[in-house]
């Protein structure tokens, strides 16, 4: 008696060795197929995408900077975003535009976040041209300084040229009533 359960019990062992062994390997596998890894795409950095902006404006005709220009202060008083005050700041410091104000320009930049949201390389810009504005300035406000001096040196020079002429004619009007 001791026999017949054993062997049933070596041959249930058997069967259920050889139902679980043909159950762990699949009849056909499908082929494995690699994909190539997505093309890493970085965005441009805000300076990159500012500095992408003041190419294109560099290139634009007078007419089409005061369209910009209108269009750029309008954005600012919309979305009152850093890009736009950034943006708005660079036409602002073009050269020979009827628009340019140096002074708005950098009250532009000084309200921009200290260091929150800006990345390195925008905190760098613009302490760059923060400073750069504020030695502009500096160096606009001797230069109309010495223009004042300038013009009152003149007129005092005229002035001089003026009593000189004076003398010199009531000089000739003594040698003249002098002569007989």
């Amino acid at each position: 008696m001791n026999m017949i359960p054993k062997k049933t019990w070596v041959f249930l062992t058997i069967l259920l060795l050889t139902l679980t062994a043909c159950s762990t390997v699949p009849a056909c596998q499908p082929p494995i197929v690699m994909l190539p890894p997505p093309p890493i795409v970085i965005p441009p950095s805000q300076l990159e995408v500012l500095m992408q902006y003041f190419e294109s404006i560099r290139k634009m005709s007078a007419t089409e900077l005061v369209k910009e220009h209108d269009k750029a202060k309008q954005n600012l008083i919309l979305t009152k975003g850093d890009t736009a005050r950034a943006e708005l700041a660079l036409l602002l410091i073009l050269p020979n535009t009827s628009f340019r104000d140096t002074g708005a320009a950098l009250n532009l930049l000084n309200e921009l976040p200290k260091e929150a949201k800006l990345s390195a390389s925008m905190r760098s810009f613009k302490q760059l041209l923060s400073t750069l504005l504020t030695e502009q300035q500096r160096i606009n406000g001797s230069a109309n300084e010495l223009s004042q001096k300038l013009k009152e040196e003149q007129k005092y020079s005229e002035v001089l040229k003026n009593q000189i002429d004076n003398i010199k004619s009531m000089e000739k009007n003594l040698i003249l009533r002098d002569k007989p």
